[in-house]
């Protein structure tokens, strides 16, 4: 049974006001995508939104929950200490239909750094592994995990302002393929990373690590990127 009720203003891209408010039953385990789901089930069943795994792996309901980026089915309603909740579509990405984003630009990025992995064996049948004591594996490791969610692209203030920007989690991949010793192009990856719409551009705020549902740390990475470009010849 519900515990008591929170105000759940809903961005609304079709109507003539941008938000709609409802009151949602809830209880101290109730996520903010369940309420959202409340409110299409039970209230208008023409609210757009967009949710798969519910156990945050496919980073599908990654929306603006308050002023920042988060997983709306990883968030409790207890967690974010208020009964006033403001959930938006992700920024820096067009608004399909309420809360649901178009996420192309998001994957253009990864597919304009060309971020896929080259193997320098690609006829080999067998997966090819990384050693445990292969160079620079613990600072790979640290790097990955991402989800593809876009919270970061959408945290970040120059993909908000510059649309030819590679993103966070662009330049994440690219510094993970340089160090990689599996890849084919290896450390010529910084290249891309350099160029004008790269690395460089970061403004190092830092605001695509810390709504990482993933916990990477992209201010780290990036960091760490720079310095490496800073040795390029």
């Amino acid at each position: 049974m519900a515990d008591e009720t929170i105000n759940l203003s809903i961005s609304r891209s079709k109507r003539p006001s941008k938000f709609e408010t409802y009151s949602v039953p809830v209880t101290h385990t109730t996520r903010v995508l369940d309420a959202i789901i409340h409110v299409r089930h039970n209230e208008d069943p023409t609210l757009g939104v967009r949710y798969a795994c519910r156990v945050g792996m496919c980073g599908s309901c990654a929306i603006v929950i308050n002023g920042r980026e988060a997983l709306a089915c990883q968030t409790t309603i207890e967690s974010l200490g208020t009964r006033d909740i403001k959930v938006e579509p992700l920024r820096a990405l067009p608004v399909q239909h309420d809360l649901m984003v178009d996420m192309k630009p998001f994957f253009d990025t990864i597919a304009r750094s060309s971020a896929a992995l080259r193997p320098k064996t690609p006829k080999l049948k067998q997966m090819q592994t990384m050693p445990p004591k292969a160079p620079h594996r613990d600072l790979i490791e640290r790097q990955n995990g991402c989800i593809t969610c876009g919270a970061c692209h959408s945290a970040c203030e120059w993909s908000n302002t510059h649309t030819g920007y590679l993103g966070p989690a662009a330049l994440n991949r690219l510094l993970m393929l340089s160090l990689d010793e599996r890849d084919m192009l290896g450390p010529k990856r910084l290249e891309t990373a350099a160029r004008d719409d790269g690395a460089l551009r970061c403004h190092a705020v830092g605001s695509c690590g810390v709504v990482c549902p993933a916990e990477i740390p992209l201010r780290t990475g990036m960091q760490r990127l720079k310095g490496f470009l800073s040795q390029l010849g």
